[in-house]
This record gives C-alpha cells, structure tokens and sequence, in this order.
C-alpha cells in the first residue's frame, strides 16, 4: 500500500496542494560525499528519506579507523509524491533522479524494508555492483557521447571494454565505457 502526503496550496505543477497524492520510493543521485547532508535537509523539509549505511575500515598513515558510509555512494532513496519529487530535486546537493529508459528508478516498500533490516547490522554489509556482462555479449552504449553505439564486450577491469568491428576494412575500435552506460542487445 502506497503512502499519500496531504497537499495545501496550489504550485507551478496544477497539482492542489490539499489534495491527497500517492507517493513512491525514488532513487536520488547525489553530489560525490554529500548523502549525509542531503539526508539532513530533506528531513528538515519533513520529506522521508533513506540512506543505508555500512561500516568499513578506512587506513591512515598513523591508524585505522571504522568509519560508516553510505552503503550506495551517491545514491538516496526518498518516499515522495510529485510536489515531494520536485522539492528533492531542488535541493543543495542532490544531482538528479535515477531513470531507466526514461522512467523514473524506484524502490518497492519491501525492497526497502529489506535494506532498513540490514541497517541492524551495518558492519557485515558491503556493496556489490550488479552483475556483470559476460565477455562476448553484444550490447550497445544507452548514455554519454557514444550512446547507439553497438559491439561486444572483450573485457573487463573495472570497465567495460566494448570492441566495435568494422567488418568491411575487418578492423576493430576498442571503446573504454563505464558499465552502467552498457544495455545487452
């Protein structure tokens, strides 16, 4: 069941601020090391707001400390309704909304519950990346300067490495491309 946030005055949007809208967990990209702030100033603004945290071990030169981050660096998860939506993205420090194909990225209520029961327990938690393309597979770049571009995965070392084949010449261009801008064909 979706929570509603009771609306008052009218905005830019048409939306009645008194009417009662349904709200969704969205997916927020943040400014590099600004999660935490951006948290605080949107709980100011009493818009709900998660961001997972885990614990890891970070080393100076003279000690180490356990130190918490955010589980998902840059990202921030609020449950907002469109007026919510628009007030998240004026806010100092947030960058953007996540989308995939042009929808907006969002969180069920049970996927967020899971990651609130992993907060019990911040220092057994580490992040993962999603899974990778397997070497071979074609795919094409969705985002950034090269977006259309079509090949095949050769390798991988943080990166993908996407090899474009110019089979007329049987010559190849080898593309270095951040994951996430990669969609298998």
């Amino acid at each position: 069941m979706r929570n509603t946030n009771s609306v008052k005055n009218k905005n830019n949007t048409g939306i009645r601020r008194n009417q009662r809208l349904p709200t969704r967990w969205l997916v927020f990209y943040t400014m590099a090391r600004a999660e935490k702030k951006c948290e605080e100033r949107l709980l100011e603004q009493s818009v709900e707001v998660f961001v997972p945290k885990c614990q890891v071990i970070r080393q100076w030169k003279d000690r180490k400390k356990k130190v918490t981050v955010p589980l998902f660096p840059n990202y921030l998860f609020a449950n907002v309704d469109e007026y919510d939506r628009l007030k998240v993205l004026q806010t100092n420090g947030i960058v953007r909304m996540i989308t995939f194909n042009g929808q907006p990225a969002e969180l069920t209520d049970e996927e967020i519950e899971q990651l609130r029961i992993t907060q019990n327990a911040p220092e057994l938690l580490e992040a993962l990346s999603r899974s990778r393309t397997p070497v071979g597979t074609p795919v094409r770049i969705e985002d950034g300067p090269m977006a259309g571009l079509k090949g095949k995965v050769v390798e991988q070392r943080g990166e993908s490495y996407l090899v474009v084949e110019v089979h007329s010449i049987k010559q190849a261009v080898k593309v270095n491309v951040p994951e996430e801008m990669v969609k298998s064909l």
